[in-house]
């Protein structure tokens, strides 16, 4: 899996790098046939244009700015105007970078309930799993085409977590249970005055992810530019559950433990819509969403000791691996504000933004499945990934 993992991160890199080159190629092609260029200033409309700024270069010969607002009568009815951004005298590439600071989550990863039978009527007390927000980052790259202005950009994605949550019993009386599923051998009660200390849990998530757009950006309106895409998208989610309970026995403290692993790859297509509403000088509100079908491969194990009722050491135990093949459907949502500019009389393209961006990736817990189908035969539902933050982001367009 970790050599599929390397190869599968660089693929995207490679497969831009020789359609660029094979661009370039074209590109030059194209400057020693100038007899075949397209004009567009022949398709303008003869009712003259408010427009204050152009790009003057013979090479482009075009009259408006790509990616920013542009006049009624600039373009045919007909036709959809280029809407990315198109720089003069360049490679027409663009790379990225964000700096994103998430919260991320899963489904079934409390600890369990406390019982409180002194009391009436009876209370329950959940240990809930605390999540946090984490740092971590996005890398891109990408190219455009003269082919009806589509670009080809890859996106690489690395948060990882690494979290511990406690619990405190509220009491200790020798009526009061703990419960919990993630125990095998034993009833999954436990007397909270048997108890020593806290309850702890440990989870490790590390997320990994690739994605790949083949795209276009296109005027609706004067303001408005949509992005639709299609492409591909895998991402690798590798995650590790640790609960361990001191439990007070014949007057000896043991560490009651157990220890789960989901090792998760998954790999389909990916597609979506971005837009760009153009406010003010180079200002604008951004969003976009997609929905991706990915074809997943999960493998779950774990291990651990307990005490069985009626006895007095502890027993260890090995769940032997479960490989479970799924259909992942995965949602991703952003909305966000952002500012750009051109440089160098057009020469280079600089955009700055910030954004709040929620993704979920379904079926990504089999860890709580595991629990439930051995301790108590019940199967449940796996549960889903969560993702959501801030996401600070540069683009260089070259």
């Amino acid at each position: 899996m970790k050599s599929l993992k390397k190869v599968t991160l660089l693929l995207p890199l490679i497969m831009i790098a020789t359609i660029f080159l094979y661009g370039r190629k074209q590109d030059i092609s194209k400057l020693l046939q100038k007899e075949q260029k397209i004009s567009y200033v022949a398709q303008v409309d003869s009712v003259p244009s408010t427009c204050d700024e152009y790009c003057t270069e013979d090479e482009k010969n075009i009259t408006f700015d790509q990616g920013y607002p542009i006049c009624e009568n600039e373009f045919p009815k007909a036709y959809s105007a280029p809407g990315r951004i198109d720089v003069c005298e360049g490679f027409d590439a663009f790379v990225t970078g964000s700096f994103i600071y998430w919260n991320v989550s899963s489904d079934q990863l409390d600890l369990g309930v406390s019982k409180i039978d002194s009391t009436y009527p009876n209370q329950f007390d959940s240990a809930i799993f605390k999540f946090d927000y984490v740092p971590g980052f996005k890398v891109g790259l990408g190219v455009s085409f003269n082919h009806d202005n589509w670009d080809l950009f890859s996106q690489y994605t690395r948060i990882h977590e690494n979290k511990t949550t406690s619990y405190t019993p509220p009491t200790r009386d020798n009526n009061d249970l703990f419960l919990t599923q993630w125990f095998f051998l034993v009833s999954d009660t436990h007397p909270l005055n048997e108890i020593e200390g806290d309850v702890t849990a440990k989870w490790k998530a590390d997320f990994d992810k690739v994605d790949l757009e083949l795209a276009r950006s296109y005027y609706l309106g004067t303001n408005l530019i949509a992005r639709p895409f299609i492409g591909g998208s895998i991402h690798f989610l590798d995650q590790r559950y640790n609960l361990t309970i001191n439990v007070i026995e014949s007057g000896a403290i043991l560490l009651q433990e157990v220890s789960i692993k989901n090792d998760s790859w998954a790999i389909g297509p990916r597609f979506g819509l971005g837009s760009n509403y153009l406010i003010y000088k180079g200002f604008r509100i951004f969003g976009y969403g997609a929905i991706s079908l990915l074809y997943a491969d999960n493998e779950i194990k774990g291990n651990g000791n307990e005490i069985p009722d009626g006895q007095t050491i502890l027993f260890p135990f090995t769940f032997n691996k479960m490989d479970k093949k799924i259909l992942r459907d995965v949602e991703e949502f952003q909305l966000g504000l952002g500012w750009g500019s051109y440089f160098t009389k057009n020469q280079w393209h600089m955009d700055l933004s910030v954004a709040y961006e929620a993704q979920r990736y379904a079926k990504t817990n089999f860890m709580g499945y595991l629990g439930a189908l051995t301790a108590i035969a019940t199967e449940v539902k796996p549960g889903d990934f969560y993702l959501h933050g801030l996401t600070v982001s540069a683009r260089f367009d070259f």
